[in-house]
C-alpha cells in the first residue's frame, strides 16, 4: 500500500528520533503544544503497518501507567531511519529500562505542557539531549519558558545512577547552559536521598523532586526540595512553609 508523508508524518519521525521512544499520548501532546491533543491513533497504526514505525507493548510494570493493559512503546524503524537520515541507534530500543527512562524524560516534557495549555508558563521551549550531549553536560534536556514576565532557564536530569552522576559537568552546564535551576528528578524518595549527597557540590541551583509528586501535583504546582530539604516554589525560587498545592487550601482535601 502507497502512502504520502505529509508534515505531521515528518514531525512524528522526528519527535520519535529525538526521543528514542515515544506513547502515543507523548507524541499527541507534543504535536499540539498548547493546543488541544490531537488524535493520531490510526495515523500511527498506518506507519506501523507501512514499516515505518516498530510498535511493541512495554515489558515491565510502569507505576504512572494506570490502564489495565501496558501501553504501547512506538520506535522508528531502521528504514525510517535510512529514508530520514537519522543516524543509526546504537542502544537496544526495546529493553524495557531504557524505554522507562526514555518514556519518563518524555512525561516531563508532557507535564510542562500541560503548565503551559493551563496558561501557568508561557513560551515554552524544550530541548532533548541525545547521548553525547548527556555526556558533555550531564543533562537529559533544558527548558526554557516564562512566568510572571521572567524567563527560566532549567535543566532536567532524570532518574540518575550515584555511580554516573558528574558533578563537574552540572556544574558546567550551570554557567554554560545559564541555567536557573537543575532539576533533579528520581522515581522514589529513597533514590533521592543518595542523590543528593552526591551533589552537595552544586549548591542552591539544584531542586529535587519525585516523579510520582510531580504527577499528582503537576510540575509548576509540586513542591520542589533543595539540599537543605526546604521547599522552594520552581516558578519564583522562594522557600515555601505551605507546599505549593496546598497553598489554596483553607482544610485539608476530601476524597471523593
Amino acid at each position: 500500500m502507497a502512502i504520502q508523508l505529509n508534515e505531521r508524518d515528518q514531525l512524528i519521525f522526528k519527535l520519535i528520533d529525538e526521543h528514542e521512544v515515544l506513547l502515543e499520548k507523548h507524541i499527541s501532546w507534543f504535536i499540539a503544544g498548547d493546543e488541544k491533543p490531537v488524535l493520531i491513533r490510526d495515523r500511527l497504526r498506518k506507519l506501523f503497518y507501512l514499516d515505518f514505525l516498530l510498535c511493541q507493548r512495554h515489558g515491565s510494570k510502569l507505576p504512572w501507567w494506570t490502564t489495565p493493559t501496558k501501553p504501547l512503546v512506538y520506535m522508528l524503524s531502521p528504514m525510517a531511519r535510512k529514508m530520514h537520515g537519522f543516524g543509526e541507534n546504537q542502544d537496544d530500543v526495546l529493553d524495557s529500562d531504557f524505554q522507562r527512562h526514555h518514556l519518563e524524560i518524555a512525561n516531563l516534557r508532557m507535564l510542562f505542557l500541560v503548565a503551559q495549555k493551563n496558561g501557568i508558563i508561557s513560551d515554552l521551549t524544550w530541548t532533548t539531549f541525545k547521548r553525547e550531549r548527556q555526556v558533555e553536560t550531564g543533562l537529559n534536556a533544558r527548558v526554557t519558558f516564562k512566568h510572571g514576565g521572567e524567563t527560566k532557564s532549567l535543566g532536567l536530569v532524570n532518574n540518575p545512577e550515584v555511580s554516573d552522576i558528574s558533578v563537574q559537568h552540572l556544574l558546567k552546564s550551570q554557567l554554560a547552559e545559564k541555567l536557573d535551576w537543575t532539576l533533579v528528578v528520581t522515581r522514589e524518595e529513597a533514590d533521592q536521598k543518595a542523590v543528593k549527597a552526591s551533589l552537595a557540590a552544586l549548591g542552591e541551583k539544584v531542586l529535587f523532586s519525585t516523579h510520582q509528586d510531580l504527577y499528582r501535583e503537576g510540575i509548576m504546582s509540586s513542591t520542589w526540595q533543595n539540599l537543605d530539604n526546604a521547599n522552594i516554589n520552581l516558578a519564583t525560587g522562594l522557600t515555601l512553609t505551605t507546599p505549593t498545592y496546598m497553598a489554596s487550601y483553607t482544610s485539608p482535601p476530601i476524597a471523593v
